[in-house]
């Protein structure tokens, strides 16, 4: 069976940019950042003041054909040394290859642990430690051609005895990993279903992962199934936050949890060496401060760019600004559990009374798209839904039929970011024009995190303004709607669950053919877009600046990459 047949389209076209930029001095393209996280892929508050969310000053942002907001116009500056500091919003929570949960952790992994397989910027799949892999003709034995040569910073060679272990490490339910949940699926407390009957070493470079069904995103989950040393994971003491084991381009060098992640180029990689000496990943959390670390040059990348800042980066004259569609979608999960926001009329009035193509243009200056389904038309298996129209007359009938005609008080967390702060007291505002009166409280990430897992019978979580992005359906569908997926299991905060909806996701996952799978996906979505157990905002686009010394950056499904970027020193 050829390898485009299967896993929901996995190598979907980017819209223009890709090719063109690497003629401007660098290459980005990609996706948004895989898993659920607080920060952003794009950014408006420089100052702190969450409080303006009016439009009339917002100047729209504007890309060209190739992505640019901005073409740096000085571009014979260079770096004062072969470093590259790449500035998030966002904290770095977890340094665990089978446990992050964030998709910035994530995007570190990447650079430190190889996977057989990635995706690139382009959602093809590429090669990493794996040459080549075959697929049988019923779509349930993946055989898997392993690198041969490949060793681990141990020392330890990364052959097909190293991939059976680092598999049974994942799935292992003492170990109980948060990557555990791409090869096991919990259908309740007490019962799971497994996605892969064996995984077997053939030869020392060949391995063999046997599915009971077919599984249409297994190859997606592949490409974030990071290998470790079998030495490590033997080793029950080992702290991944200060000694690296991978493979990949980059050590560790440091993590301090808050504040930054540096990296060095591994000299005995087994590939393409990278050329950069040292990256460093900072959590810079305030807008305005990463900006001015942009300028300053003490940054040499900043994600998100924040889109009040247009204006400034043009007149920098060295840096360069991309805007590029993603897969992000923004959100607010309604806890169906919790009265009133139990009542679907409820739901529904809530999205009425919102205004999306106001939300785009306060939060992201028009480089977003108003949410038309539960996922981002990036995602394969995208099906557009009818809008919640804004209709404040609409939303006060939906809530007098559902007996709350004076409207109620409901609160909603947000990471305590500019960015996100600011979203949450615009949905504040925009409610309360329905007599709904929402209480926003920021707190840290990792707090957030906390709430968030919660078992429904104890959480006391309400609404919560939040992202995700995944490159697949079944990363979306799965992981954020799914009845096995409620706290502490998954991410489905809405505690909503909904037995056809589950039923057409399985019948999809295990579907022979995309457009069978496909039918499946559009009517999970069809079901939850009709339930509402969310508040459908936006998918925003990545909004990247760099400086005009830095050379092939990339942004691809994991995160920012420069593994093979260069740097004008």
């Amino acid at each position: 069976m050829r390898n485009d047949q299967l896993n929901g389209k996995l190598n979907m076209t980017r819209r223009g940019f890709v090719g063109t930029v690497a003629a401007a001095g660098a290459t980005v393209a990609g996706l948004g950042l895989a898993g659920c996280s607080g920060g952003g892929t794009g950014d408006t508050g420089d100052t702190g003041d969450t409080g303006d969310t009016s439009t009339s000053a917002v100047e729209l942002i504007e890309a060209d054909d190739e992505g640019f907001v901005v073409r740096a116009t000085n571009t014979d500056g260079k770096a004062p040394k072969n470093e590259c500091v790449l500035a998030f919003e966002g904290e770095f929570q977890e340094m665990h290859p089978m446990d992050w949960s964030d998709g910035n952790s994530g995007n570190v992994v990447y650079y430190i642990y190889d996977s057989l397989y990635d995706l690139d910027e382009n959602y093809e799949l590429q090669p990493r430690a794996a040459d080549s892999y075959d697929v049988s003709d019923d779509a349930c034995t993946y055989t898997f051609h392993l690198h041969e040569g490949i060793t681990f910073t141990d020392g330890e060679p990364l052959n097909a005895a190293a991939v059976v272990a680092n598999y049974e490490a994942a799935i292992d339910k003492d170990n109980n990993w948060r990557r555990r949940r791409m090869f096991i699926e919990t259908i309740d407390e007490n019962t799971e279903e497994v996605r892969i009957d064996s995984c077997t070493a053939v030869d020392d470079y060949t391995v063999e992962f046997h599915l009971p069904t077919p599984y249409a995103p297994f190859m997606n989950s592949v490409t974030q199934f990071y290998l470790i040393s079998p030495a490590a994971l033997a080793d029950s003491s080992w702290d991944y936050s200060k000694k690296s084991a991978g493979s990949g381009p980059y050590v560790l060098e440091e993590y301090a949890q808050g504040d930054h992640v540096s990296i060095l180029r591994n000299e005995d990689y087994w590939g393409e060496a990278p050329s950069i000496d040292r990256i460093d990943f900072r959590v810079v959390p305030e807008a305005g401060s990463r900006i001015a670390a942009l300028q300053t040059g003490e940054a040499t990348a900043i994600y998100p760019m924040p889109t009040d800042q247009v204006a400034t980066v043009r007149a920098a004259g060295d840096i360069n600004m991309v805007s590029l569609e993603s897969t992000t979608m923004r959100y607010v999960t309604l806890n169906t559990n919790y009265e009133p926001l139990s009542d679907v009329k409820v739901r529904q009035a809530l999205n009425h009374a919102l205004n999306q193509d106001e939300y785009v243009k306060v939060m992201y200056s028009g480089a977003a798209t108003p949410a038309t389904s539960v996922l981002p038309e990036m995602v394969p298996g995208y099906k557009a839904q009818t809008p919640y129209e804004y209709d404040l007359e609409k939303a006060k009938s939906l809530l007098e039929e559902a007996g709350y005609a004076d409207g109620f008080e409901v609160s909603v967390i947000c990471d305590n970011s500019t960015q996100e702060t600011k979203g949450a007291t615009f949905v504040m505002q925009q409610l309360e024009q329905i007599g709904v009166h929402v209480n926003v409280l920021p707190n840290e990430a990792a707090t957030n995190a906390e709430i968030a897992a919660e078992p429904e019978d104890t959480t006391e979580l309400q609404m919560w303004y939040v992202n995700w992005s995944q490159s697949d359906p079944d990363g979306f569908l799965r992981s954020l709607l799914s009845s096995a997926m409620v706290p502490p299991t998954g991410y489905n905060t809405a505690f909503w669950k909904n037995e056809e909806f589950d039923a057409e996701l399985e019948a999809g996952n295990a579907a022979p053919t995309v457009e069978e799978q496909n039918e499946h996906y559009g009517k999970c979505q069809d079901i939850a877009w009709a339930e509402c157990p969310w508040l459908y905002l936006a998918s925003d686009n990545t909004l990247l600046s760099y400086k005009a010394y830095l050379n092939g950056i990339k942004y691809v499904p994991q995160g920012i990459d420069v593994i093979h970027a260069t740097l004008n020193v």
